[in-house]
């Protein structure tokens, strides 16, 4: 639910961006810093990064229209897509306001496309209140994309549901994608409790510190809609995807050891200056 942050005298509401690893979250928030102005936003923070992948997440914050004369601000933030980290994962979207799914559209990527919202669904099943979510049918410039009406029934979706089209990359639907989010958070200001920011979303080093905290022990526990896990079986070889997906987090736990202590230490190289 949205937060009130009394040290700045304004409203807080997350749209958090979930989908798939290499699906576009990242580049969404870079084309997003393009088109706002510097005097509207944060700088965009991302504690870590191999091989263009998001670790832990990526972190910007906007300036949103006032409300009844109260500032508002909105904290943008992406999460790891793979799904070896998806106990970094879970806790973020668990403190959403507004979920933007970003998709790949292609036809490749359409398996895993479902199989990380069906994890998505899983946990907005498990909220009290109704958690606001917009899907971004993003690389439409791909041959053989899903269309944003195809993939609306590939995925389910309830027709109340925004599914715009996007190729982030040139930074097409990005800015409509963000509107719709807005609009969304906009009336969860006005339809639920506000409570205290928590010290964690205070800013992106909080929530960095925050995050390094699930590194202590980690919560493993697959959240999984068994409904939704129903995926066109014969377009995959699930052991040898099983398999595939052992060695590349094997290969990546190492990388990301030296990344997490190259980000501590700029974090304490920034806080001595």
């Amino acid at each position: 639910m949205p937060s009130f942050d009394s040290a700045r005298n304004c409203h807080i509401v997350r749209i958090v961006y979930d989908g798939p690893g290499i699906a576009g979250k990242t580049t969404n928030l870079q084309r997003i810093c393009n088109v706002i102005p510097s005097s509207r936003r944060s700088e965009m923070y991302t504690p870590a990064e191999l091989k263009g992948r998001t670790m832990f997440f990526d972190w910007l914050e906007i300036d949103g229209p006032a409300q009844n004369g109260q500032a508002l601000k909105f904290q943008l933030i992406t999460v790891p897509g793979q799904v070896q980290r998806a106990y970094r994962r879970k806790p973020l979207i668990e403190m959403a306001d507004v979920v933007t799914f970003v998709c790949d559209s292609s036809p490749a990527a359409i398996p895993e496309t479902m199989r990380t919202f069906s994890r998505l669904r899983a946990l907005m099943r498990r909220r009290h209140e109704k958690l606001p979510l917009v899907v971004q049918a993003n690389k439409q410039d791909v041959e053989g994309a899903f269309t944003p009406d195809k993939l609306r029934k590939r995925l389910k979706l309830d027709a109340s549901v925004p599914v715009l089209g996007a190729t982030a990359v040139n930074g097409g639907g990005v800015k409509e994608t963000l509107l719709t989010a807005i609009r969304l958070g906009v009336h969860t200001l006005r339809d639920s409790r506000i409570t205290p920011l928590a010290k964690a979303f205070a800013n992106a080093d909080a929530l960095f510190d925050h995050v390094l905290t699930f590194e202590d022990a980690p919560n493993t526990d697959e959240v999984v809609d068994a409904e939704e896990l129903h995926i066109a079986a014969e377009d995959m070889d699930v052991e040898s995807a099983a398999a595939a997906a052992q060695l590349q987090a094997a290969s990546l736990d190492d990388l990301e050891a030296r990344a997490r202590r190259a980000a501590s230490r700029n974090r304490s190289q920034s806080t001595s200056k």
